[in-house]
């Protein structure tokens, strides 16, 4: 109880966050993304990475377009949109699904999304090297709280990766997290619909050649409980969780939305131990606890100083 009162001032005490759908839309994402290496692992058991990433992407597409032409009906304005949602896609959903799934073949699931964690920083640093965002201690002690708790959770989960599997698991963050920082200008002038379906659309053409080959052999062979699971990832992981993202994007600053990242390497580590057998580390809680905090403060850090006036990340995103 203490915990949901917290929340709920936090939620009424912040004007970005008009309304607690906000936050629980970025903690669905979390607990969508953070159980979704258990079920990608599970998938993988049946199919090579490729072919996985083609099935998701190519699946995700199909429904964004229909979601979108149903609901949306918004056009793309012009050709330069359209190169901007391309190199979104290219960032946001081929290389960081395919430096995902692939890093989820050569380490555990709970090494590869305690990585994840790394994204904030990322994200924070892109963001004010291209003047997106004003840095402010009260971010920096954020990202300072959540990155303390993240490595207290590192330790065996890292331990138990290998180094080339632990390296895509952070090249998938790096493409991820930039495509924050760039995305959220086109999100201000777009629906969230529209640009996440073209950000698939794109991201398919971009992982066709490279899956095409192992899904023509694979597929075919696959088993009902399998197309079950590539069904879930595809509606749940992939459509909800991508337009949630792109949703509270448009509402609050990339490094706010990527700073709740640092849930996930929790919700990982308490679903995998049943599922995968991954034992999780004794430094959970602490781990926890700290994440939380640095979530808390950057929910606190996104009150703007001026209430009337936008702030420098308000003027520099809706720039084309």
């Amino acid at each position: 109880m203490k915990a949901l009162r917290l929340a709920r001032s936090l939620v009424n005490s912040e004007p970005e966050l008009k309304s607690r759908s906000v936050l629980a839309a970025l903690l669905a994402v979390q607990i969508l993304f953070g159980t979704l290496p258990i079920i990608v692992k599970l998938a993988l058991r049946d199919m090579s990475a490729p072919t996985l990433a083609l099935l998701r992407v190519s699946g995700a597409a199909v429904l964004f377009l229909i979601l979108q032409s149903v609901f949306i009906q918004e056009r793309v304005e012009s050709i330069a949109d359209y190169l901007r949602l391309a190199l979104y896609g290219a960032l946001g959903v081929a290389l960081n699904q395919l430096f995902y799934i692939v890093s989820l073949t050569l380490t555990t699931a709970t090494a590869a999304q305690t990585l994840v964690t790394a994204g904030p920083a990322i994200t924070l640093m892109m963001a004010i090297l291209l003047k997106k965002e004003q840095a402010t201690t009260a971010k920096w002690l954020a990202v300072a709280l959540a990155g303390s708790g993240a490595l207290v959770l590192v330790g065996a989960g890292l331990g138990e990766g290998k180094a080339l599997g632990n390296l895509l698991a952070l090249l998938n963050v790096t493409s991820y997290s930039t495509y924050l920082v760039l995305a959220r200008g086109l999100l201000r002038r777009y629906d969230p619909m529209t640009v996440t379906t073209w950000m698939f659309v794109f991201g398919m053409l971009g992982i066709v050649p490279v899956g095409i080959g192992s899904a023509l052999h694979e597929v075919p062979g696959l088993e009902p409980g399998t197309w079950l699971i590539v069904l879930y990832i595809i509606t749940f992981p992939s459509v909800g969780a991508y337009y949630l993202n792109s949703w509270a994007l448009a509402r609050v600053e990339s490094s706010l939305v990527s700073t709740f990242v640092y849930l996930q390497p929790a919700i990982t580590a308490l679903v995998a131990y049943p599922v995968l057998g991954e034992h999780p580390s004794p430094r959970l809680i602490p781990g926890v606890v700290l994440i939380f905090a640095g979530v808390a403060v950057a929910i606190r850090a996104a009150r703007p100083q001026v209430p009337h006036l936008p702030t420098v990340a308000d003027q520099a995103v809706v720039e084309p």
